[in-house]
């Protein structure tokens, strides 16, 4: 009888622990794939800490327009504050972005990745991949978590990423 009592109990506390885990019923999925292409570089500045001939440190601002089939993402903008450590070009890159929706409710995310050159001689090209989390918004998407993997390139025309994305609010 004991162990009875000792199991049910064991199954009640691992379904209301499961639930709680595993978040609010209510909330919601969505896709924020995107296609991100830059249009402005608001800031940019660059130093040679003087270490290596090739090391630069990268600090930017820049907008990107977004491209989406999620209709309150599709044709907006992407602020964009970034550093790398670049060595002969290669290196890590991170910041923060923060997107203002249609509806005026913004999302913030946080990034990192690495950035590299395919290719060789003058048909190098700069490419880049990272990761990002949603880490704060507003209004209906104050809760939000999330995040993706983005690839991208830089060519004369700009800075151009395709992201890959899952959140809940």
């Amino acid at each position: 009888m004991r162990t009875a009592r000792m199991l049910c109990k064991a199954g009640v506390v691992a379904t209301l622990g499961g639930a709680l885990l595993a978040g609010p019923a209510f909330a919601e999925k969505m896709n924020c794939s995107s296609t991100r292409k830059s249009k402005e570089i608001l800031s940019k500045e660059a130093i040679k800490p003087g270490d290596r001939p090739d090391r630069e440190l990268v600090q930017s601002v820049r907008i990107d327009i977004v491209s989406s089939s999620n209709p309150e993402f599709d044709g907006t903008e992407q602020t964009v504050y970034g550093h790398s450590d670049l060595v002969g070009g290669t290196g890590t890159h991170g910041g923060y972005s923060v997107q203002v929706l249609k509806s005026g409710e913004t999302m913030w995310t946080r990034y990192e990745g690495v950035t590299y050159k395919t290719g060789g001689g003058a048909r190098s090209e700069p490419r880049f991949d990272g990761v990002f989390r949603f880490i704060a918004g507003t209004g209906k998407y104050k809760a939000i978590r999330g995040g993706g993997h983005y690839p991208g390139r830089i060519t004369a025309a700009g800075l151009t990423q395709d992201a890959v994305c899952e959140a809940q609010y």
